[in-house]
């Protein structure tokens, strides 16, 4: 299983404390796949579900996949980082150690923000990837629709080719901002992606289940309303009636929730800033964990008084068990000046 591709970030090399998301049917088995590799160690795992554990027949397993994984690993210890209160509640109950702290605390304000300069140009933006799961067919109504998106392989390229050209024929006045190259959306950088948020009027969420949704927080960073339908995951926990709309699933619902919120014109910097004084406290709680999960561990360091972490695009390294090993093996920490 070295092979299995994970995405890791390590907090600190010494207590060793790694910070990783996860997902899937089974999901300890990209754990179990590096694990095994660190067994000597002491380290602690941060879990980030990536897709909403609010699934009671994936817990179930999840508790028997613990109870084998503590008796393998006995040094090791798992939390998880639960995007809601329900999440954590069903991870509780089959004996893992779970704390309440949403993935969208993760999501760079210095990245995603106002841009008072750029002028308005569609009604909605969608940033989704190529995916059924993802909806995008309930936005088709919106009359100016910006659509961000990317594939991570859930269809073969001529799948990804047909998606693509489904939404270049919806209207003139639909685009996708992606460069299209050979018939597949390009890369957009972070900061090109929020360029195209402050183009848009609202921001669009539109699956039926997934994780937080990093895009849910990146438009409200950026100052937008949020159109979004029912879902679990974790998506809604920041969001705010006066600014925020749960539309049913339905093409003619989404497009007048959009008009709705494109006509409030509720300021960007009242959104965000709204945004992060709810954002703000929820960080602090988990520096305060962090900060006692250090001290538990024998780690000398002062209390955190600065968020340690990156981004979520930094947070997302991905490379294979084998490699991330590797690196965590042989990392030699720099020797402080007397």
């Amino acid at each position: 299983d070295g092979g299995v591709r994970l995405a890791v970030y390590v907090l600190s090399h010494d207590p060793l404390l790694i910070y990783t998301p996860i997902g899937g049917a089974r999901p300890l088995n990209s754990i179990v796949a590096i694990g095994r590799r660190l067994a000597s160690r002491r380290a602690v795992f941060l879990l980030m579900p990536s897709w909403t554990l609010e699934r009671p027949h994936v817990v179930a397993k999840l508790g028997r996949d613990l109870a084998w994984y503590r008796e393998n690993f006995p040094l090791h210890e798992l939390i998880f980082l639960c995007n809601t209160q329900e999440e954590r509640r069903l991870v509780s109950a089959v004996g893992g150690t779970a704390i309440f702290s949403n993935h969208n605390l993760m999501v760079s304000e210095d990245i995603f923000r106002p841009l008072p300069d750029v002028p308005v140009e569609f009604d909605a933006v969608y940033n989704g990837r190529i995916s059924y799961t993802k909806r995008h067919y309930l936005a088709f109504d919106v009359e100016r629709l910006a659509h961000i998106t990317f594939s991570i392989g859930e269809l073969p390229r001529a799948g990804d080719r047909a998606f693509i050209r489904r939404l270049q024929a919806q209207s003139p006045l639909h685009r996708i901002a992606n460069p299209v190259i050979d018939g597949l959306a390009g890369w957009l950088a972070p900061q090109e992606v929020n360029r195209v948020y402050n183009q848009a009027a609202v921001g669009l969420c539109l699956s039926a289940a997934e994780g937080a949704m990093c895009s849910s927080m990146e438009y409200l960073m950026a100052g937008l309303p949020v159109v979004s339908t029912p879902s679990l995951g974790g998506r809604d926990v920041f969001f705010d009636p006066d600014y925020c709309i749960i539309a049913e699933p339905d093409p003619a619902a989404i497009r007048r929730a959009v008009e709705t919120l494109r006509d409030r014109a509720i300021p960007r910097e009242e959104i965000r800033n709204r945004t992060m004084a709810k954002v703000e406290p929820q960080r602090r709680q988990l520096m305060e964990f962090l900060s006692e999960l250090f001290e538990r561990m024998g780690s000398r360091r002062p209390p955190l008084s600065q968020w340690p972490f990156p981004g979520t695009r930094t947070l997302r390294r991905w490379a294979t068990a084998r490699q991330h090993a590797h690196e965590i093996t042989a990392f030699k920490p720099v020797p402080r000046s007397p």
